[in-house]
């Protein structure tokens, strides 16, 4: 007889869970997207029963940014003279938390670095058809020690959370997929020159009129600089995570091994708005747990790199579907040689048998 009578039918158990009635599992209190849930009822299967577990609802308040700090807010840069790849100055800047777009990111990162002392003047624009920022450099101070400016997306000590893909130089197209270069513009007084380099290599990639913008399509060979600029190279989806399920989902972050992740929930309001997904909303993943009793679990909201996401301080809502079903027999199939010789082992029986017969009479 089982333990309840869900496991006899279609029904299902559901269980509601607010962030704001969890323990969180972040030092920092208002990360209210990690945490550990302990259930007053704990889930328990019933022998020969198996738990498929599915994402049922929930409802998670676009509050968080596209450009957060520790994340990718930062970006080294380094002064030289031309032809030279060795520093005379090196700083960094910060762009403040929040939502950008092509136009204000342009904005924000321009107004931050041509503030620099000795940096002069970095011109961006966007190109609404190639969706590309188009770049040129002026060395309006006068210093030879300053000609050239290099943007070190590689390099610098703030390269694993820089903006470089958000800016176009996504480091799995910026040269030929080799993520180990920075970029450079110089002025020489004359000339715009662009182009790649690092401690060893110093290539130029396009030389042109100094009031030129740069835009990757004067030269064939710029064309494999840029990559099409993507501010929410950040957070594009939100997923959802549980150390209920690790052999269910596949993951090619980690290789294509299994991961800890429950759904994927797409980003499809604006900032400020309330991300929902409903049962109504389609197909829904089930996964297979192997546990025989529940009694906690961790819940995660992190980007498609596992980082944890801040909604500055807002709960969120989730629901999780369990569906009892009863544990298949899985029958081994029997080898077509074993097969054969169970037949031929009858055969013979049976004409041992009737040789037998013969003989008595």
């Amino acid at each position: 007889m089982s333990f309840n009578n869900e496991t006899s039918t279609d029904a299902s158990r559901v269980m509601f869970i607010n962030s704001a009635d969890t323990q969180p599992n972040n030092a920092d209190p208002s990360i209210t997207t990690d945490y550990l849930f302990i259930p007053d009822e704990s889930i328990v299967v019933p022998p020969h029963h198996t738990i498929l577990l599915s994402l049922h609802h929930i409802q998670i308040p676009f509050s968080f940014y596209n450009f957060q700090l520790n994340r990718n807010c930062k970006i080294d840069y380094g002064l030289s003279i031309k032809t030279e790849n060795a520093f005379t100055s090196t700083g960094t800047i910060t762009i403040e938390e929040g939502n950008y777009n092509a136009t204000t990111l342009m904005t924000a990162f321009t107004t931050k670095l041509n503030a620099e002392a000795n940096v002069g003047t970095l011109s961006m624009r966007f190109n609404r058809d190639t969706l590309k920022f188009e770049w040129n450099y002026d060395n309006d101070t006068g210093n030879v020690n300053n000609a050239r400016l290099t943007l070190r997306i590689a390099t610098g000590e703030n390269r694993n959370i820089n903006f470089r893909d958000e800016l176009g130089f996504n480091s799995n197209k910026f040269i030929d997929r080799d993520g180990s270069f920075d970029v450079f513009f110089e002025d020489n007084g004359a000339n715009l020159i662009c182009g790649y380099s690092n401690t060893g290599v110093n290539t130029t990639y396009f030389t042109g009129a100094l009031s030129d913008f740069w835009d990757g399509d004067n030269n064939a060979e710029t064309d494999n600089i840029f990559s099409v600029i993507d501010v929410n190279s950040g957070i594009r989806s939100i997923f959802v995570r549980t150390n209920l399920t690790q052999t269910s989902v596949l993951d090619s972050a980690i290789g294509g091994g299994f991961s800890t992740i429950l759904a994927r929930v797409p980003i499809d309001v604006d900032s400020g708005g309330v991300i929902t997904v409903s049962p109504s909303d389609g197909s829904v993943h089930k996964l297979l747990i192997k546990a025989r009793e529940i009694t906690s679990f961790e819940i995660q909201l992190t980007d498609q790199r596992n980082r944890v996401i801040d909604l500055n301080g807002l709960d969120w809502d989730l629901s999780l579907q369990f569906d009892f079903i009863e544990t298949p027999n899985i029958k081994v199939p029997t080898d077509k040689r074993l097969l054969v010789e169970q037949a031929q082992y009858k055969k013979y029986q049976e004409l041992k048998g009737q040789l037998t017969q013969t003989k008595k009479k």
